[in-house]
């Protein structure tokens, strides 16, 4: 009986050779999908953990600011209404002793005490934002700091500044709040210029011509509480979508740009 010709062997090895390299491509192909799988498994992970983190950051501000609101109200009402009525005790006292000066200087006292109250509680939840708005309501930020401090803080506005959501006003109002009393504490400056203005985007600028900000060292302190302002300000920018750049090439001073998109 004849054995199998060259033109069958050949055959047989080419059927073997095609199916070896359909084999080949259909475990490629597998590979290549289960990849892309898994990649597409990963990035879905980590948009959940962005969001959750996202969530848990909302959270977190939303909590403080709560606990702001309260403690403002507190001090406001309880404290700064006790301390009026006090007042008003001392100063119906007073008229009847033989010599009223003999109070004055409790009363001043007093008066410093409600004014020092009422401070507090407008830098813990300042009333201007709710009912003027961003611009006012950082105005008003730089002149109470003008007036507490031996700084000159000067406050300019570009352009018309279109109103945003409350909640986006009050995190860049927090934000320029720590900015500000950063660079009043720390910076050695003798003056301070903050700029909100706006295009297509919001800008706000902290600068001054002190010895500068070193952004990464205040983020690598290890002391309790330091790099803490740092953090919440950098936890706002996220939530906002933002960006904040740290101006490192003047030679004198810093320059800090908080960019907000609309």
């Amino acid at each position: 009986m004849a054995g199998p010709s060259e033109y069958q062997v050949a055959l047989l090895i080419a059927i073997g050779t095609v199916g070896m390299l359909v084999l080949a491509i259909a475990i490629i192909l597998f590979m290549v999908f289960y990849q892309k799988k898994m990649i597409q498994e990963q990035l879905n992970r980590q948009k959940l953990e962005m969001v959750y983190q996202q969530k848990m950051m909302e959270a977190a501000l939303e909590s403080q600011e709560e606990e702001r609101r309260r403690v403002a109200g507190d001090l406001h009402d309880s404290v700064g209404g006790m301390l009026s009525a006090i007042r008003v005790g001392l100063i119906t006292m007073s008229r009847q002793l033989p010599n009223p000066q003999l109070l004055e200087q409790q009363k001043k006292m007093l008066d410093d005490t409600i004014s020092s109250v009422r401070s507090i509680s407008r830098d813990l939840m300042p009333a201007t934002l709710d009912k003027f708005g961003l611009v006012q309501a950082v105005k008003e930020l730089c002149e109470q700091f003008q007036q507490t401090s031996l700084v000159t803080v000067h406050f300019h506005e570009r352009g018309e500044v279109v109103p945003l959501v409350k909640v986006k006003e009050l995190m860049i109002f927090r934000i320029a709040q720590e900015l500000i009393t950063n660079a009043v504490k720390h910076s050695n400056a003798t003056a301070i210029n903050v700029f909100i203005r706006e295009s297509d985007h919001l800008e706000l600028i902290v600068e001054d011509n002190g010895i500068g900000f070193d952004a990464e060292a205040k983020r690598n302190e290890t002391k309790p509480g330091k790099g803490l302002g740092l953090f919440n300000i950098e936890n706002r920018v996220r939530l906002l979508r933002a960006s904040l750049e740290y101006d490192k090439i003047r030679d004198r001073g810093s320059k800090i740009t908080l960019t907000v998109p609309l």
